[in-house]
């Protein structure tokens, strides 16, 4: 799987020409990308979390298995890194260097999973792990049952996100789950998981590339200059949403975001199975 060439012209490879009918068929998908690419910061910016969950089944789609992910991995560590910037004064640092580490190793084996199994399958796997947790996590939280907020609990949370994470561009939801069962503030735990995805989705992409490779989306530096531009765009527009945004509302779509993640990936492996 992973020593196959990408269509080219799925590959998206923008070209200069002049010839109109070539340029019809390349502005619309260009289009498409920034816009899913501006969904996913605004996102990122008012819940927390949410880039490679809005973005990426577009930009995969747009693009193609590989360099797709390769771009919302790129784009979800720059708009992580901006949000903490916004952030630092809430992050906490002892749970986030726990979770770290625990992302960190986590990656190992989710790359050599993610190796190992067939797409599909494994894009059912991590869906079904994606909605058990969270459904388990909300269920025990109605009922009065929490985890303690201690080292064990967190290495626990972060190796599985990086697993996620490595495996199929998923750790947020398992650090949402976590969050649900410590009852974490929602405005710490937001600035706190920033540096944590920054982190975490690096050392997915590393380990991805150590374990298989990867391929590296092939745009113009137009398209790049694009990227950034709505990549500011949708984060400032989060930074305006986010004075408005109850907090309640704003864990509420976190958790939409979650589970529409792993339903997402659930859904697309059944299909890919069919």
């Amino acid at each position: 799987m992973n020593t196959l060439t990408p269509p080219s012209a799925v590959r998206l490879r923008i070209s200069r020409e002049s010839d109109s009918s070539k340029l019809g068929r390349v502005e619309p998908v260009v289009v498409l990308i920034l816009f899913a690419v501006f969904l996913g910061a605004l996102s990122q910016r008012v819940t927390g979390m949410g880039f490679g969950l809005v973005s990426g089944p577009f930009l995969v789609l747009l693009l193609d298995p590989f360099s797709g992910v390769i771009l919302v991995n790129i784009c979800g560590i720059v708009a992580s890194f901006s949000v903490f910037v916004r952030t630092f004064a809430e992050v906490e640092w002892p749970p986030f260097r726990h979770l770290a580490l625990g992302a960190v190793l986590g990656t190992i084996p989710g790359a050599l999973l993610s190796a190992a199994l067939p797409t599909a399958p494994l894009q059912i796997l991590i869906g079904v792990l994606i909605v058990v947790s969270l459904i388990s996590s909300l269920t025990l939280g109605k009922l009065g049952r929490t985890i303690p907020a201690n080292l064990g609990t967190r290495l626990t949370a972060g190796l599985f996100s990086g697993a996620m994470s490595a495996a199929a561009g998923a750790g947020g939801p398992a650090v949402s789950a976590y969050a649900v069962l410590t009852n974490w503030e929602q405005r710490s735990f937001a600035a706190t998981l920033q540096p944590f995805l920054v982190v975490g989705t690096a050392s997915a992409v590393v380990m991805k590339v150590i374990v298989h490779g990867g391929t590296w989306p092939h745009l113009e530096a137009g398209v790049w200059i694009g990227l950034g531009l709505v990549l500011v765009a949708g984060l400032a527009g989060g930074d305006w949403l986010a004075r408005y945004i109850d907090v309640g509302v704003a864990r509420i779509g976190m958790l939409v975001l979650a589970f529409g993640g792993g339903i997402a990936a659930l859904v697309k492996g059944l299909l890919a199975l069919v």
